[in-house]
């Protein structure tokens, strides 16, 4: 049998291509993460390497808070510790860095990076110890010069004694770039933008405070070894207040957390790409049960001559197994590719690696091809169980029989899914989120087993009204889709499954923006919004609003968000962040809902805190709330009001109470109103004179601001359709390959139909119209389905502050034309091949 099976294989090559694409379709998208992931990992063990590869110690502020994102931040030291520690014997060179944001803009204007990866302010130095080398010009040697690096320069078309205005926190400044630099010789180090400045221009200008380093970078004589030079020079400093690292210590601590920042990223994709593949299943099972039933006669000549059940079903793994090998590795080879052409598209947006060569691990290839082997074996288990159970008698037999409409089987599983997808959504909403799932993954399996019942009644309902548009050809496309229930309704549902995660997904999107909409709307009572050009990582100086304050026609308030340990006896430190603001200039521009007190109790060190925060902390009015800084100043809290808006955040502080935070104060957001008399187009005309002198800033009207902020949404929901689109088109994939392998179960009966007197074109007609009707059945399911899912998320995350359920109809309008339009598109060549069913082979009896 094995002999048997493997000639069957090789005798059936383009059954066995076809067979093995979705396979081959979801491993790309599996193995592609991989290999992607892999090259991101290795360039940013090399970046880290390369930063510190002449660093034996390392020494910088031990005071930290812990954010929930992996970039914990830290405070700083004084520079004055750089002597010192060039005195401890065993160093040869030691130099202070500074770490910060500063935002570069050209002579024409434009804010240079930004889009994603962060807008670095630091320090370049002729020093042993940095990674960085002039490529052109010098070092900055006073406050109006700088360097820039060669990423930075290209992206903006700046040459050396270019002029450029940099904004940090403070006031917006002129500086003639004076130097472009390398890092290690590489050009990127990966998207950031680098402006690099002398020492103490770096203190007073990037991190505000003159006379602080973020750290300091020590090359050893090689008379000790590393953890011995660390080992003395920790002896200067308290524990508690300063930190010393070896060289290895540092690159491994910088690798490991950037790598966890990247890893959820990774870990996003590995999502999708496992909905790629269980979308995948409904297609790969589907084309074994009809190759299985197209074989009928085949596999009952087989019993007939002394093959036992066993034997046939081993022979159906075997022809299983050779999909599942020729689908993974083909699989991987794609996602090889894949992972090069996203690189290659990061890249050119300045969002990639650099320069670097894929990175493919064997961990890779036998994941991959792991899952694709096991996945295809176990969608092949029922088609091989049920090929082996085939009585002789059904030699007889010219084609095979669907009975799945009549099934007692399906009508239980159907109602037993049902039932725990009800008491799982139930559960979900009223007890624990994690029943959610059970109750989803019932509505699937619900949807499924109920779906050949389904599949008849609408292909019957279907075919009168194609029979009346388009003749004979609608009323066998309606026929034809209705006397294979269980094929037509897996094809549908592998469609539907991508098109009801792109509803959910579009009706969580609009609920969002809905929600936005309406928060905004409330709380943003001001006529004119101030905010940076560059969204993801803009800042506003905090001399902007001051500013803006000052003018006559203008009443203006800053936000700002500065970070504070929230320090409990026994307990690890637990980062927070506070909203800071001026409570005076706030009340007039923003307007929460209260339950407790109001701004006119926000003064000192009085804070505000969020109905949710107060309840998860156990606070109330009069609570105190002890306060670490990262300069290692401390300070309590009092809890004056409780607010019910999610807005601002867990906590609102009078921006003096972050006086002495040891943090430089910005703002994300400026919000103004018209002042004594002043219409908003003359308080317009005054801040955009302002902001030219700002050219991070941005103002808008009020309404042009929510907007923005609506669709700064945008982006991440177009990328989540973009990876959700893999699982439509392996549905897609689905449909050509069930279309090609009823042509050829049809193919006697498509020559006879031509023979007599059906032309080429009905033929086509027909096919491709089965292909619509099949299309109709998995957007029906995905819009149903997607609303539901998209229903029972809004409803479960309304406590998170999601109070908006709102549909996107011309969304669902779009993905429905682009579902028709993808199955019209996938009948193109099982339509002609079918109008090529010869005509003597079908009339012909022996």
């Amino acid at each position: 049998m094995l002999k048997i099976a493997l000639k069957n294989v090789l005798a059936r090559k383009g059954r066995l291509l076809l067979s093995a694409l979705a396979v081959i379709a979801g491993c790309t998208f599996l193995s592609g993460v991989f290999v992607f992931s892999d090259t991101i990992n290795a360039q940013i063990d090399k970046l880290f390497a390369t930063a510190y590869d002449k660093t034996d110690s390392y020494v910088r502020s031990a005071v930290k808070i812990e954010s929930d994102f992996n970039d914990d931040l830290r405070g700083t030291i004084p520079d004055t510790d750089i002597e010192q520690v060039r005195a401890v014997p065993g160093v040869k060179a030691a130099d202070g860095d500074v770490q910060g944001t500063a935002v570069v803009t050209n002579a024409k204007g434009d804010v240079l990076g930004g889009d994603g990866p962060p807008q670095f302010g630091s320090v370049f130095q002729d020093a042993e110890s940095s990674p960085w080398e002039l490529k052109e010009g010098r070092a900055a040697a006073s406050p109006n010069e700088v360097v820039l690096d060669t990423h930075t320069a290209d992206i903006g078309d700046i040459k050396i004694g270019d002029a450029v205005t940099i904004s940090t926190t403070g006031q917006p400044r002129e500086f003639t770039v004076v130097g472009i630099v390398t890092f290690g010789g590489s050009e990127s180090t990966g998207g950031p933008t680098w402006a690099l400045f002398d020492l103490p221009t770096a203190e007073e200008f990037v991190l505000g405070e003159p006379g602080k380093i973020s750290s300091i970078n020590v090359v050893g004589d090689g008379s000790i070894s590393q953890q011995e030079l660390t080992d003395r020079i920790q002896e200067l400093f308290p524990p508690d207040q300063v930190q010393v690292l070896t060289g290895k210590q540092i690159t491994e601590e910088s690798q490991s957390e950037l790598a966890k920042q990247f890893n959820f990223f990774t870990t996003f994709l590995t999502i999708f790409a496992a909905i790629a593949i269980i979308v995948g299943t409904f297609v790969i099972y589907n084309v074994f049960k009809i190759s299985s039933a197209q074989r009928l006669r085949e596999n009952a000549l087989m019993r007939a001559i002394g093959a036992r059940s066993s034997q046939v079903t081993f022979a159906q793994f075997v022809e299983a197994a050779a999909v599942g090998v020729l689908g993974s590795v083909l699989g991987f080879v794609g996602g090889v590719g894949l992972a090069t052409l996203i690189t290659a598209i990061l890249n050119s947006t300045g969002n990639g690696p650099g320069e670097t060569t894929l990175v493919i691990e064997p961990r890779s290839f036998i994941i991959t091809f792991i899952v694709g082997f096991v996945v295809t074996l176990i969608c092949a288990t029922f088609p091989a169980i049920k090929a082996g159970r085939v009585p002789p008698l059904a030699a007889m037999r010219d084609v095979s029989i669907d009975r799945s409409a009549r099934s007692r089987k399906r009508l239980v599983v159907g109602a037993i899914s049902g039932a725990i997808a009800a008491l799982g959504i139930l559960l979900g909403l009223t007890a624990d989120a994690i029943w959610l799932a059970v109750g989803v993954l019932g509505l699937f399996l619900m949807f499924i087993a109920f779906g050949p019942f389904v599949v008849g009644r609408v292909a019957d309902v279907l075919t009168k009204p194609l029979g009346k548009i388009r003749g004979v050809t609608g009323e066998i496309a309606g026929r034809n889709a209705a006397r294979s229930p269980e094929r037509t309704a897996i094809t549908a549902a592998a469609l539907g499954v991508g098109l009801t995660l792109m509803v959910a997904v579009s009706v969580l999107a609009s609920s969002l923006q809905g929600t936005l909409r309406e928060t905004f709307g409330k709380a943003f009572t001001g006529e004119i919004a101030i905010r940076p050009k560059v969204t993801n990582n803009g800042i506003l100086p905090s001399t902007l609003a001051t500013d803006a304050d000052a003018l006559p026609d203008v009443q203006a308030a800053g936000i700002g968000f500065s970070p504070f340990n929230i320090l409990k006896p026994g307990k690890d430190p637990e980062g927070e962040f506070g909203a800071t603001v001026v409570p005076d200039a706030v009340a007039k521009v923003f307007q929460l809902d209260f339950e407790v007190g109001d701004y006119s109790v926000l003064k000192g060190d009085n804070v505000l805190i969020s109905h949710d925060f107060a309840d998860s902390e156990d606070y109330k009015v009069g609570s105190t709330i002890d306060a670490g800084f990262l300069n290692g100043n401390t300070t309590t809290f009092t809890v004056v009001g409780i607010y019910r808006d999610d807005f601002f955040g867990n906590v609102i502080a009078d921006r003096a109470a972050f006086a002495n935070s040891g943090l430089p104060q910005f703002d994300f957001f400026i919000a103004a109103r018209p002042e004594g008399g002043a219409t908003t187009a003359q308080a317009v005309k005054s801040l955009d004179a302002l902001a030219e002198k700002y050219p991070t800033a941005k103002v808008q009207s009020r309404e042009q601001y929510i907007d923005d902020q609506v669709k700064s949404l945008d982006p991440i929901i177009n990328f989540i359709y973009a990876l959700l689109l893999m699982s439509v088109f392996i549905a897609v994939l689905g449909i050509v390959l069930t279309l090609l392998l009823a042509v050829y179960e049809r193919r006697r009966e498509l020559g006879l139909m031509r023979a007599i007197g059906t032309t080429r074109g009905q033929v086509r007609g027909s096919i491709r119209w089965e292909s619509i009707i099949t299309s109709i059945l998995g957007v029906m399911m995905g819009i149903t389905l997607g609303i539901g899912i998209g229903w029972i998320v809004v409803t479960a995350l309304k406590d998170q502050g999601l109070e908006v359920f709102s549909v996107s109809i011309s969304s669902l309008i779009y993905f429905g034309i682009l579902s028709l339009a993808f199955g019209l598109a996938a009948a193109w060549i099982p339509s002609r091949k079918a109008a090529k069913a010869p005509i003597l082979e079908a009339i012909a009896t022996t």
